[in-house]
């Protein structure tokens, strides 16, 4: 599938040398976490990155021609027991993570960027082996809120909790069961009456 990439992008991934890094955005409940496949700290975006150099790995960023939800896997390796503590007891599944391609030169400056992958963090898997830990977080893209069923109700109460004070469903409930008779012969006119005739138009 087509993309339009920005033109310095566009150049460089058709060149004989490609000199490519990875941006990763993790936004924990204790605060977002700024990775690059780098060496030190890098200044970006207005947002200072760690560098994870040969420690981080990223799964394939696929597509399918039908627009399918293609998830991603990120790795960490390497990762310090005060990182792993935060890993283990932060709130994490359902926030917003983010991968961007970057384009440096020699000397490691940023040609220019583009976003591959934006989704959720979904579940997160954790090896410790002493002095090597390895943490890995598993991504779902946001196309995957697609194929969820929607649980809303056309109810009283869902358009309440939706619209305070909005009235609109009030009466849903009793529609349900309420016989309706229009046109019928012998039917019984509702008390409330309306605009033009009486009950008694209701018996011929």
């Amino acid at each position: 599938m087509s993309r339009n990439l920005p033109s310095a992008v566009a150049s460089a991934v058709v060149a004989a040398v490609v000199n490519v890094r990875f941006f990763g955005e993790f936004q924990f409940a204790s605060g977002t976490v700024r990775l690059w496949t780098g060496a030190g700290s890098k200044i970006w975006n207005a947002q200072t990155w760690t560098g994870a150099g040969d420690f981080a790995g990223i799964s394939p960023v696929d597509e399918t021609i039908a627009g399918g939800a293609a998830g991603l896997l990120f790795t960490l390796s390497g990762v310090p027991a005060s990182t792993l503590a935060i890993a283990l007891a932060d709130n994490y599944r359902g926030k917003p993570c983010k991968l961007w391609l970057a384009i440096v030169d020699a000397t490691e400056a940023i040609v220019d960027t583009y976003q591959l992958f934006g989704g959720r963090m979904d579940v997160m898997n954790i090896e410790d082996a002493g002095n090597d830990s390895r943490i890995g977080i598993q991504a779902e893209s946001r196309l995957i809120d697609l194929t969820r069923p929607r649980s809303l109700r056309y109810t009283d109460a869902e358009q309440r909790r939706l619209f305070a004070g909005d009235l609109g469903l009030e009466f849903v409930a009793k529609l349900a069961e309420k016989a309706l008779h229009w046109g019928v012969p012998g039917a019984v006119a509702p008390a409330y009456g309306g605009g033009g005739g009486d009950a008694n138009d209701y018996d011929n």
